[in-house]
């Protein structure tokens, strides 16, 4: 969403939709399994995105891209989500936005600010200016999500939405469950 750029308060958005707006199962913890650009990349804008895993409650993400327009209050959103059922991803529920700055700020302010000051953006908000746009191992804490959700392992297309043409896309895997602190890490793999 917001074309890749917010990556984190996306990833915060869509688990805090999923946590607040599915039945509430109990107490857990997120966590990113995978983030790809979606099925048919040469559908959307490019994006360079990657994860590198810190320890069991941090991730560190870096992206780079150009933007050839500004970023503005114009560029709607939605996210398909879909949840790992009996062997496949079926289909969850449908967010969708008018405004993906709006929406990141109503449920990712603080991630999102973040996000952009790690960019160089003074203010860190919306709208973004045309050109090139890099955030280099933002730190991601994963206790910073909602605490209580659905368990279970989710599939969230997000995608980028300007004058009803998708122009981004992304593809994030997350995994909501009773992880404690004694847990061992197991998401030491890519889902793609």
């Amino acid at each position: 969403m917001l074309k890749y750029v917010l990556i984190s308060s996306t990833i915060l958005g869509v688990a805090v939709v999923f946590g607040f707006q599915g039945l509430m199962l109990g107490p857990g913890q997120w966590l990113v399994l995978d983030i790809v650009p979606c099925d048919n990349p040469e559908l959307y804008w490019p994006v360079d995105i990657s994860r590198q895993k810190i320890n069991r409650t941090h991730d560190s993400f870096s992206i780079s891209m150009d933007f050839d327009n500004e970023l503005n209050f114009s560029y709607a959103g939605f996210v398909d989500a879909y949840q790992k059922l009996d062997g496949g991803f079926k289909f969850y529920q449908k967010i969708e936005s008018d405004c993906t700055c709006t929406f990141l700020k109503k449920y990712a302010k603080e991630n999102m600010e973040r996000f952009l000051a790690n960019a160089h953006y003074d203010p860190p908000d919306c709208p973004l200016p045309a050109g090139p746009f890099r955030v280099t191992n933002f730190v991601m804490d994963y206790t910073e999500l909602p605490k209580h959700g659905v368990y279970g392992t989710f599939l969230a297309n997000a995608y980028l939405v300007y004058k009803e043409e998708k122009v981004g896309c992304m593809k994030i895997i997350l995994n909501f469950d009773e992880r404690t602190e004694d847990d061992d890490d197991d998401d030491d793999f890519d889902f793609f």
